[in-house]
């Protein structure tokens, strides 16, 4: 075990990370990223995010940074101007590194150090970053490499066994542990609200949602006291939908402002290097923002560690989904088998398919088939894809009730947790109401009227009983959104007359008339036959059900039609559009 002392960093304990290793340094900032390039050998250093390579360029001058609109070209140029190489790249850019050195005629595979850093987070982006994985199929031809992280997850690739990796552990003689207030609350927003009224200075909230970002800011009336950090899709999105225009893809000081908001993009790897010591506020909401459920063991850790002069404090804020059904690993991985069993019958018919026909439909099955996702380009298996479906659900299975938040906090290494708890549900008297009907009818117009108090854009608590309202009575929610009010109580809560409405409505709703006017064209005629077959196949593609039997009459609700007829047929010419 490597021991660091109070005020030690990692080169202080040793001269270089070692080859066939995965470092865990267990203390976010404790300078294995720095270790590496102060180190007297070339090196490539992949990190999963843009912005530690734009903060790592800034402070260290022979440094090359590769992202996006960095050419191969611009690499090319650096390895013959330099004798001692530095090169850090995002894992999606590493692709010009290796075609930069085939230019210039360096073997990179002898010539490198490869690292790969903040190794957890090649099994938590996999999902929605597939390429974040391909320089995996590199990474075992390196003569020389190895994974670092302060938070590293199991990895099942067998190629770390048969390559005879060890696990360095790092730790600590002094207390690293970080004081952190768990709180559970019903309600979001108010849970902020009521954590500003006590945190008067500025403050850094971590949340991977720009929908729920942008919702607080506005709710809590902040917009103009707050900056967003995120990505360029997700700044795009605030400018375009939300007319917000204080985003950054980048992080600044100068940009900073009372309140920041940072997305996924900025739980890992990047130093912000302030002046002062913020409060930092997690914020995780498994029901209206499923991507924002942070992982305790390295979401958590990894966001604490970001501030290179400490926090003033730390504070998770969640809810929980009581209806997340849990799953154990050995199931999910069960799962993952039979899938993957499934996957490996069908290929064999496909491969083994006598005609071009069976071949091409065993070949569409085998893309449809879940194990799919868990394959590289090239159909060999991805590990990492297999550890991210576990972890995920593992993750997502702790979201189910405080219970589980706490258990998990309380055996982490990391954290020292305190635990406060707002359990108030403003909804409960509402839906008491509801039940506490005698009739159907009574029941659905108590529903109707609840409904159509809810102001628009929806807030949290509206989306919570509009989500329980479904789960009483799905039809009459749907009703209301389909018809409003004032239709449903002209029709007098009638069954048959609003789902006929609801019918009519849907018959004539965007999709169906685009396909409409696609199949039927003005100034021709068409036989009562055609229009019933053509109708019924728009119908049955929509998932559409009229009530009534669909009749050649039945063009007459998108035309202006005039009844024709020739020896043999009778049916309709189309005059004009009336839709």
């Amino acid at each position: 075990m490597n021991i660091l002392h109070q005020g030690q960093y990692l080169g202080d304990i040793m001269d270089k990370i070692p080859s066939n290793c995965i470092l865990s340094k267990r203390i976010p900032g404790c300078g294995a990223t720095t270790l590496e390039l102060n180190c007297d050998r070339n090196s490539i250093i992949i990190v999963p995010n843009v912005p530690v390579i734009i903060s790592k360029c800034a402070k260290f001058n022979n440094l090359c940074g590769v992202y996006e609109n960095v050419t191969a070209s611009t690499i090319s140029e650096y390895l013959r101007n330099n004798t001692l190489y530095k090169i850090m790249t995002t894992p999606e850019s590493f692709g010009k590194v290796k075609t930069a050195c085939e230019r210039e005629g360096i073997d990179i595979y002898s010539a490198f150090f490869l690292l790969m850093d903040e190794a957890h987070q090649y099994v938590k982006d996999v999902d929605y970053r597939e390429d974040i994985v391909l320089p995996m199929k590199d990474f075992f031809r390196f003569q020389n490499k190895a994974l670092v992280s302060a938070t590293p997850l199991v990895f099942s690739d067998p190629r770390f066994v048969e390559n005879r990796f060890k696990t360095i552990a790092i730790d600590a003689d002094y207390d690293f542990q970080q004081d952190i207030t768990v709180n559970y609350t019903y309600n979001i927003k108010s849970a902020v609200e009521n954590f500003l009224k006590e945190h008067t200075d500025n403050v850094c909230f971590f949340v991977n949602s720009v929908v729920t970002i942008h919702a607080l800011m506005k709710q809590l009336d902040i917009i103009n006291e707050s900056s967003v950090y995120c990505a360029p899709k997700s700044c795009t999105k605030l400018k375009s939908e939300y007319s917000f225009t204080n985003c950054h893809k980048d992080w600044s000081v100068d940009t900073m402002k009372k309140y920041n908001f940072f997305t996924g993009r900025f739980f890992t790897a990047f130093d912000l290097d302030l002046d002062y010591q913020p409060d930092l506020v997690i914020i995780s909401d498994p029901i209206n923002a499923p991507y924002s459920m942070v992982d305790v063991d390295t979401d958590c850790i990894q966001i604490c560690g970001r501030f290179r002069h400490g926090i003033k404090s730390a504070t998770h804020i969640y809810r929980v989904n009581p209806d997340i059904i849990q799953k154990s690993k050995e199931q999910i991985e069960w799962e993952i088998s039979a899938h993957e069993f499934a996957y490996q019958t069908v290929d064999t018919l496909y491969t083994s398919a006598d005609s071009v026909e069976a071949r091409w439909a065993f070949g569409e099955a085998l893309k449809s088939l879940p194990f799919s996702h868990f394959l590289y380009p090239d159909f060999s298996k991805n590990y990492f894809a297999i550890d991210k479906e576990i972890n995920k659900t593992l993750v997502t299975n702790r979201y189910k009730s405080t219970e589980d938040i706490e258990e998990w906090y309380t055996r982490s290494y990391y954290f020292i947790p305190s635990y406060s708890y707002c359990e108030y549900n403003p909804n409960e008297d509402k839906l008491n109401l509801i039940h506490s009907s005698r009739t159907v009818k009574e029941k659905r117009k108590k529903m109707v009227d609840l409904l159509a108090e809810i102001e628009l854009p929806y807030s949290e608590y509206a989306l919570d009983l509009i989500n329980e309202m479904k789960k009483i009575d799905p039809f009459i929610v749907e009703a209301f959104e389909k018809l409003g009010k004032e239709k449903i109580a002209e029709l007098k809560l009638n069954d048959k007359k609003m789902k006929r409405e609801m019918i009519l409505l849907d018959c004539t709703g965007n999709k169906v008339v685009k396909l409409v006017k696609n199949t039927f064209k003005v100034g021709s005629h068409y036989t009562n036959e055609t229009i019933v077959r053509e109708l019924t196949k728009i119908f049955d593609t929509l998932n559409i059900h009229p009530d009534e039997k669909i009749k050649g009459s039945f063009i007459g609700r998108y035309f202006q039609v005039v009844e024709w007829r020739d020896s043999k047929h009778r049916g309709y010419q189309l005059v004009s559009e009336l839709i």
